[in-house]
């Protein structure tokens, strides 16, 4: 089992790729944006593109961040597993 110490670097470093993703989710969400206008003239679907090349280029990332803050938290006792013996979690 991993220590907790290990658990929270884990978590910090899922937190920092999850920065770099945000920082290059925006250009690219402008490219796909940009990309959809010319190619189909659209303010809806260059809006709506938009917004979903950010949340897929990100998403991966979200996911593994929650998922290593999760384990950082049952392991601390912290967030919703206050309160919690260790046992409980």
């Amino acid at each position: 089992m991993s220590t907790e110490h290990d658990l929270q670097v884990a978590s910090e470093l899922a937190d920092a790729k999850l920065g770099v993703a945000e920082e290059l989710g925006w250009p690219l969400a402008l490219l796909v944006a940009t990309s959809a206008h010319l190619a189909w003239s659209s303010w809806v679907l260059t809006v709506v593109l938009a917004g979903a090349g950010y949340y897929l280029s990100t998403f991966r990332y979200r996911r593994e961040s929650a998922r290593a803050e999760d384990r950082y938290y049952k392991v601390a006792g912290l967030g919703k597993y206050a309160g919690q013996s260790k046992s409980d979690a």
